[in-house]
């Protein structure tokens, strides 16, 4: 917590150019940093997504961009997740660096899981690529933070990834250490069957 009790924390939407490029920068230095432990993970796909007219909410520690999401268009619903039965919806992360702070992708973990339950869905799915390395320190840090991995799949484009899902979950806990403005991630809220 921060001055008077306040959360050190912030998750606001990503709109202005300046903020995209931040954004985008950010993704690329985690790739960077991915690729200098032998992690092959080419952030150019995250980057397009950033840049486009996506929804991209960034995480924000003391003011600092810390980390960001991507959702995914409704369209853009990968063919694996129908093995998923139940709404969700698909984001893509700037990923967390195994032997670096991973607080932030803890907390955009933690708070995408209660969101998405406030908004009854059911899952939250991501796609990251697949390789050997992937699977060995990327996919373990990320299992730590609650995300299971699927069996790898070809896509269309014919690249090789291991689909992600997570479930949505309350979980009160991040509203104390994260403020988030009303529009950080606007989800539709799915009627109950």
């Amino acid at each position: 917590m921060g001055a008077l009790g306040t959360p050190v924390y912030a998750l606001l939407p990503v709109r202005t150019g300046a903020a995209r490029a931040e954004a985008a920068a950010l993704a690329q230095e985690a790739a960077r940093q991915l690729a200098d432990q032998g992690i092959d993970y080419p952030a150019d796909q995250l980057v397009d997504l950033i840049r486009s007219q996506a929804t991209v909410t960034g995480l924000y520690d003391e003011g600092e961009l810390a980390g960001c999401l991507v959702v995914h268009p409704c369209e853009d619903r990968p063919h694996w997740s129908r093995a998923c039965p139940g709404p969700g919806l698909v984001v893509s992360m700037v990923p967390p660096v195994p032997g670096r702070d991973d607080q932030a992708a803890r907390l955009l973990t933690l708070w995408l899981a209660d969101r998405a339950a406030q908004h009854c869905l059911e899952w939250i799915w991501w796609e990251i690529p697949a390789g050997p390395q992937t699977r060995e320190t990327l996919l373990a840090l990320l299992r730590d933070l609650g995300w299971e991995d699927l069996p790898p799949v070809r896509r269309a484009d014919g690249q090789r990834v291991t689909p992600l899902r997570l479930r949505a979950d309350r979980r009160p806990a991040p509203t104390v250490a994260i403020f988030a403005s009303a529009d950080a991630l606007p989800l539709p809220t799915v009627r109950a069957r």
